[in-house]
């Protein structure tokens, strides 16, 4: 019975829609901006099927781009699952590493911000404004230091439901400065250039979430964009839920939710029977956010067009995850494919009656989890 209501709600075959409150929904007067105080960064360990990561993405000036990201997961039928991911792309050295590994001993600080395992350890300041992350590893020795530039976001509470099953949680750091260093394949990396900081919180089975996930993590000079969109299944009414923001001139000026990805020039993978963009067109409409002068709030339009050309990766998640969760996440029918790119692309941005027109790499995450 747990099998067949749950192949239902993947699939939406014979269930009912059920209510969902958007991230948006919590907000009040309108208002999507909420500053991310220091509770929000506090490791949750929400108990049930529940997985909680942190994302540290670096982008370099010359191409380069990274991320370490620790995970902790029950999903699993036993004790949490914990791992730690890391991408390196040096287009210079002809560099392109990826590694999932497994670590024990996952330890808090006693105000739940900072943590210790095995082999990473995440360090949060405590002015809430500066982590060091840690890693030591045969594979991989990482050191990096990741400075927020003004302010984090969360849109409304932060978190969006979907009906009694469980929530989602996203909080943002959209821009940073990172610097540190990075061993891989026994070669040092000398890193410098702006980051981007997610913490995540799914608290319920992922394929019952969304049938596909899009992440846009655009950075240049001027500015910074950040967009995250997921579609729920269809017995959540395959809604798109979509937050998004730009950081300009060093300044958080707009957070949206009134964003869309458009997916163009599909052409089918045959290796995962899924359809793939050529293209993507991303928008943001929001207004400004305004600041304590009382400023009239302006409107704020972005496009950027990206053509996807250089495909990082490729991931089969199954292979990436523990053999217990692989069996269980198979049993639930679905078949969850990351592509990752990174490209250049120039965005426009137009607050008012101003435009600024601006030239940056653009990191693009595109998950399917299921078909249905």
């Amino acid at each position: 019975s747990q099998l067949s209501s749950t192949v239902s709600n993947v699939t939406g075959i014979g269930g009912t829609v059920e209510s969902i409150k958007t991230m948006a929904d919590t907000a009040t007067d309108g208002k999507f901006y909420q500053e991310v105080v220091p509770s929000d960064l506090e490791w949750t360990l929400a108990s049930g099927s529940s997985t909680e990561n942190q994302v540290f993405y670096v982008t370099t000036p010359k191409g380069g781009f990274a991320f370490v990201q620790l995970i902790h997961s029950n999903v699993g039928l036993w004790n949490p699952t914990i791992s730690f991911t890391c991408r390196f792309y040096d287009p210079e050295s002809n560099t392109n590493f990826f590694r999932t590994i497994a670590t024990d001993n996952f330890t808090l600080s006693a105000d739940r911000r900072s943590v210790k395992t095995d082999h990473m350890s995440v360090t949060l300041d405590p002015t809430c404004s500066k982590y060091t992350v840690s890693i030591k590893h045969p594979d991989l020795v990482v050191s990096i230091e990741f400075d927020k530039v003004d302010h984090g976001f969360k849109v409304g509470e932060g978190k969006a439901y979907l009906g009694n099953a469980g929530f989602v949680s996203h909080k943002f750091w959209p821009r940073a400065q990172a610097k540190g260093t990075f061993i891989v394949e026994n070669t040092v990396h000398d890193v410098e250039g702006l980051g981007m900081f997610v913490h995540a919180i799914q608290g319920m089975q992922p394929q019952l979430i969304a049938s596909n996930w899009n992440f846009v993590n655009f950075q240049s000079a001027e500015a910074s964009l950040a967009m995250m969109q997921f579609q729920t299944t269809k017995q959540y009414g395959a809604v798109d839920v979509n937050q998004g923001s730009l950081v300009l001139d060093g300044k958080l000026t707009c957070v949206s939710v009134d964003n869309h990805v458009e997916l163009l020039d599909l052409e089918l993978d045959p290796e995962t029977e899924y359809q793939v963009p050529k293209r993507v067109k991303l928008t943001w409409n929001g207004k400004t956010i305004e600041d304590q002068e009382g400023a009239e709030a302006k409107d704020v339009k972005i496009t950027l067009i990206v053509t996807v050309k250089n495909l990082l990766d490729k991931i089969d998640v199954l292979n990436e995850i523990p053999w217990v969760i692989r069996k269980l996440v198979q049993t639930f029918v679905v078949k969850p494919y990351i592509y990752q790119w990174l490209d250049q692309a120039t965005a426009e941005i137009v607050i008012g009656e101003k435009t600024i027109t601006t030239e940056g790499q653009c990191f693009q995450e595109l998950v399917f989890v299921s078909g249905f």
